[in-house]
């Protein structure tokens, strides 16, 4: 018996019944019209920015999260996250005021912490930077009150009190001979009446055991190195020298001055009113450093944290780290395939699969992809204007866009610096100092030009720009690269890690679901 092909027996099943195609299906609307919003949907790394230790543990800030660590800092206790990723800067700052822990969230919010069980602590108070009146950058207790200073002043936080109004770049509080004083810049002001009273960047008060009564320690950066000594109560110098380079802390830790910078680390014992045993230690990243014991020292900064050996001892030779638990956190060389991103610094190099586990690379990259700085839509050109340095420092400069509606210029949140911009599904993304900001082509308007006579009477269109996303992160945010799938980008910060940034409907994935 013959065989009937398949493909035969199925055209004279539908020739029988009638119809050749299924007419009874209905259409019906699928597109996913729910709002959507900018979110980090995955990330690695970042800088650990500041350390206190208390009861043995580590109290560590890295990004948006509140570490716990116990022991010598390789095994996290807890991770307490104190805002989403994306929606709040970096703790920057941490301190014991009346018992409980306070920390600084860069620019956004000050958090107080029940530490009473120091293994799980708990979140009692949060207060915005617009209920202070500051963006809050640092903490100090003097006597039983706590300060907090940033850009905007200081704000006594007893009582809300506000001294230095307007004044940026606010770094400190602390007790003089003249009364309580503030480092704004390179001066030193008094907070009531803002009279300049000395020069320093960064004061910090003297113990007892220092022999210098009421007396501080005191950096003064320049712009290729830095003065370091001891000032007496009534902020002049007692004692100094010149370090070479960059530094971005001074700490009085277990009775030793602390000089702390990216490449170096010095640090001098303090007695009768000299400084003296000083040691230099070349270091990657080091950001902050507090006593374990009189001979170690937990440190963190960009490179991740470790353990900081001062002098010999039973366990090992002096002036070493241990304990190393490295992080990709100083990124400042990248290249992208559409698959993996290798960034990294003189730290080491990192691989980041999209969306995978970062691993530290032995590839090192002398090259780098350039970030792009003009971005073409079907509404317009975006380009990023450098600001001509003022003082030889950098302006932020703003985007300014150009399109057959018209014209445009953004400038990004408080200031910051504008490193990149890229078009993505007819949106664009620009990456600054403050994170990532998602704009779209708004409504167009016309307005009469200043001078008809010189454009023939003609009217300037101006192009409104509206913000359909914003991700607060440790920048700057340097490069942006778009997704093959759309949607969104990856995305590498200098000292914000890496990640990928997506418009996802309101209950999509965030970072800390998505395994950061």
């Amino acid at each position: 018996m013959s065989r009937v092909p398949w493909s035969l027996a199925l055209s004279l099943l539908l020739l029988q019944s009638g119809c050749l195609f299924d007419n009874t299906y209905v259409k019906e609307d699928r597109t996913d019209r729910r709002p959507r919003v900018a979110r980090i949907t995955s990330h690695v790394g970042g800088s650990h920015d500041c350390v206190l230790v208390h009861e043995r543990l580590w109290y560590v800030g890295h990004g948006p999260s509140l570490l716990v660590i116990e022991g010598r800092g390789s095994r996290d206790a807890r991770s307490e996250l104190v805002g989403e990723v994306g929606a709040v800067g970096p703790l920057v700052d941490l301190a014991m005021w009346r018992g409980d822990l306070v920390g600084v969230i860069d620019g956004d919010a000050v958090l107080r912490w029940d530490v009473s069980v120091p293994r799980t602590p708990l979140q009692i108070d949060q207060v915005s930077s617009a209920a202070l009146g500051v963006r809050p950058r640092r903490l100090n207790v003097v006597g039983d009150e706590l300060y907090v200073s940033g850009d905007g002043g200081v704000v006594r936080a007893s009582d809300g009190r506000r001294f230095l109004p307007d004044s940026a770049g606010v770094l400190g509080v602390v007790p003089t001979s003249q009364g309580l004083a503030a480092m704004v810049g390179r001066r030193v002001v008094l907070l009531e009446d803002g009279r300049f009273i000395g020069a320093a960047t960064q004061l910090i008060p003297l113990p007892e055991s220092a022999g210098m009564a009421g007396g501080f320690g005191f950096m003064l950066q320049g712009r290729e190195g830095v003065t370091v000594g001891l000032m007496g109560p009534d902020v002049r110098e007692r004692a100094g020298q010149v370090v070479k380079g960059q530094f971005s802390r001074i700490k009085l830790v277990g009775g030793r001055l602390w000089l702390i910078g990216d490449t170096e680390m010095v640090s001098w014992a303090v007695l009768d009113g000299a400084m003296t045993d000083a040691v230099y230690t070349r270091v990657k990243g080091v950001r902050d450093l507090d006593a374990l014991s009189d001979n170690l020292f937990a440190t963190v900064g960009s490179f991740g944290r470790a353990v900081f050996r001062l002098h010999d001892d039973r366990e090992g030779p002096g002036d070493e780290f241990s304990d190393v638990q490295r992080e990709p956190g100083r990124l400042e060389r990248s290249i992208f395939d559409g698959r993996r991103i290798l960034a990294g610094s003189d730290e080491g190099f990192w691989l980041y699969p999209i969306r995978g586990k970062p691993t530290l690379s032995d590839k090192m990259v002398d090259l780098t992809q350039m970030p792009e700085t003009k971005a073409t839509l079907a509404w317009g050109t975006a380009t990023v204007e450098r600001g001509q340095p003022v003082d030889g420092l950098p302006t932020p400069g703003e985007v300014r866009m150009d399109g057959p509606d018209g014209k445009a210029t953004w400038k990004a949140p408080h200031g910051a610096w504008i490193s990149t911009v890229v078009a993505v599904d007819g949106d664009l993304w620009i990456g600054h100092g403050e994170g990532i900001t998602v704009l779209r082509k708004g409504a167009v308007t016309t307005a009469d030009m200043a001078e008809p006579a010189a454009t023939d009477g003609a009217t300037a269109r101006e192009l409104a720009l509206d913000t359909v996303g914003t991700l607060r992160l440790s920048g700057p945010v340097i490069w942006l690269h778009p997704l093959r799938t759309g949607g969104g980008v990856a995305f590498v910060s200098r000292f914000g890690g890496m990640g990928v940034a997506e418009l996802v409907p309101e209950d999509g994935p965030t970072a800390s679901a998505a395994g950061r």
